[in-house]
């Protein structure tokens, strides 16, 4: 087959969560766009355990020819996208994570939404939640639900919700005007979608196009987001310093003005890192208790630590 011969492209990077890949490769397999309107690239970023065993495994076996899969050294999630775009034969690339367990009709619903909407600025974001297969804790609720919460009721979204665990693009529009930076390991598809905001790109919300997370996120792995988070808005920064007013709305504090800045201070006095730990025993006590102000707690001690680690990258040199 050649370019153009598949409707959707859908792009999976992957690294050591063999188990999960079988569980999103299953859900591709069950949905009802017809199998010959889309192909996968699964691209495994220097994995250690049975990842190519699974992905061969379902290429062999369940999508033949329509399943791409590459290898590369451990190199971060946007290189492995970018290997797919540069071999991808559809005309929409729809990114998803390996973790991103799709509903029967998520390809089908991003197709449908491009279709009414063929201009090549046009992309699709789809709404993801707690997998059901997954306990309810805490951190779902912080770092997944308050994040598709917040585009409730809504039908077009900036390009701060260019986040590529359910979403799909015109693949000429990322050929023509850019595709991942490669030196960013968080924030990575916000910062594309800025780049590509300024040629024009609109971001529909289709909460229809449904996606399950199948992940299990611990406090260390939502706290571990937040030094991540950091360290990266201070790396873009030190790149793009004329975007320190946009980059506040993600949580690059210094791009406010002084008087707002004074309510970070305030606060970074209070939860300094010394007195962390008394903060996290009391986010911990009130979890069952008190889901309020436990939630509370835990965006004071994220947000603390996103500046702690602003300020560490930007001292850096």
């Amino acid at each position: 087959m050649t370019e153009g011969d598949f409707h959707i492209s859908v792009i999976i990077p992957t690294y050591n969560r063999s188990d999960i890949l079988e569980k999103c490769l299953r859900a591709l397999n069950a949905q009802t766009l017809p199998g010959d309107r889309f192909e996968l690239i699964v691209v495994d970023d220097g994995s250690q355990d049975t990842t190519p065993e699974v992905a061969v495994r379902f290429q062999k076996e369940t999508f033949g020819s329509r399943l791409t899969f590459l290898r590369q050294r451990n190199s971060g999630q946007n290189a492995a996208r970018n290997r797919a775009i540069a071999v991808a034969r559809g005309k929409l690339l729809l990114f998803i994570n390996d973790d991103t367990i799709a509903a029967p009709t998520m390809l089908a619903e991003h197709g449908r939404v491009h279709e009414a909407h063929p201009e090549e600025t046009v992309a699709v974001l789809g709404r993801v939640t707690r997998s059901r297969d997954i306990p309810w804790n805490i951190f779902a609720t912080l770092h997944l639900d308050e994040t598709f919460a917040q585009w409730e009721g809504r039908t077009e979204l900036d390009w701060r919700s260019f986040i590529t665990c359910n979403l799909s693009v015109k693949r000429s529009f990322l050929l023509k005007y850019g595709t991942y930076d490669e030196s960013l390991r968080y924030n990575d598809d916000v910062e594309l979608g800025e780049r590509l905001s300024h040629h024009g790109l609109r971001i529909l919300y289709h909460p229809d196009s449904l996606g399950y997370h199948d992940h299990y996120l611990t406090e260390e792995d939502f706290l571990g987001i937040a030094k991540k988070s950091g360290a990266s808005l201070a790396v873009w920064h030190k790149r793009a310093p004329h975007l320190g007013r946009e980059l506040a709305g993600l949580g690059f504090y210094l791009g406010n003005p002084w008087p707002a800045r004074l309510k970070y201070l305030l606060a970074d006095l209070v939860f300094f890192p010394a007195a962390r730990p008394f903060w996290l025993f009391w986010a911990r006590f009130f979890t069952d208790r008190w889901e309020g102000a436990a939630l509370a707690l835990y965006r004071k001690l994220y947000k603390a630590s996103e500046r702690e680690h602003i300020r560490r990258e930007l001292a850096r040199k």
